[in-house]
């Protein structure tokens, strides 16, 4: 089973697709994005978790209970608050519409 994640940022209109092809559990899966950077996503029922790392910084998005995104470089560590504005399961479909530093942006993964 495979799915297509969409990340989008509707502020400045960015949009990062990737196809991801094996998924073993749909809870909690790893992938390489378009920058060849090791991602993870972990789906709860009240929310998700994104981790990014990449060669300098690694970034957490948590959007499930205390929500926040996390920076970690070299140099230190940057928090922003994070604002869940709607999450939907529909079947093979989630749809994460989030805020942060007062850009809105929305994850989708199509199973």
């Amino acid at each position: 089973m495979g799915a297509l994640l969409k990340l989008s940022n509707l502020n400045d209109g960015f949009v990062d697709e990737v196809r991801i092809d094996e998924i073993e559990n749909r809870n909690c899966f790893t992938y390489l994005d378009n920058d060849g950077s090791n991602c993870e996503i972990c789906i709860y029922e009240d929310g998700l978790c994104l981790f990014k790392q990449t060669s300098d910084h690694l970034l957490e998005l948590h959007l499930k209970d205390n929500t926040y995104a996390k920076v970690t470089t070299s140099e230190g560590i940057i928090k922003f608050d994070a604002k869940v504005i709607d999450f939907h399961v529909n079947n093979d479909i989630l749809v994460m519409h989030y805020l942060v530093n007062e850009e809105e942006r929305i994850i989708e993964i199509n199973y």
